[in-house]
């Protein structure tokens, strides 16, 4: 693969990489790619059945969206509540 044909290469796809995958896209981002050991998402299949992923909303951030931690804004509580 030539990674210098994207703007972004993130490392690792699992929680954060998925999820700054999101904000890449909400911003328009659109040369970026994923790159994981086994597959993107992976990780999600290897948690433990008894593990819940709890987000805290984080309103504030250098991107300037509303949820940085959200995987999207339809899953932010703070762009929910606009706060």
């Amino acid at each position: 693969m030539n990674t210098s044909s994207f703007d972004v290469v993130i490392v690792g796809a699992g929680a954060a990489g998925v999820g700054c995958g999101v904000v890449l896209r909400d911003l328009d981002v659109e040369r970026f790619t994923l790159l994981d050991q086994h597959a993107v998402g992976a990780s999600f299949q290897r948690w433990p059945e008894e593990l819940r992923l709890l987000t805290p909303s984080f309103p504030s951030n250098a991107f300037g969206v509303l949820d940085l931690n959200a995987f999207g804004l339809s899953a932010s509580r703070a762009f929910s509540l606009r706060c």
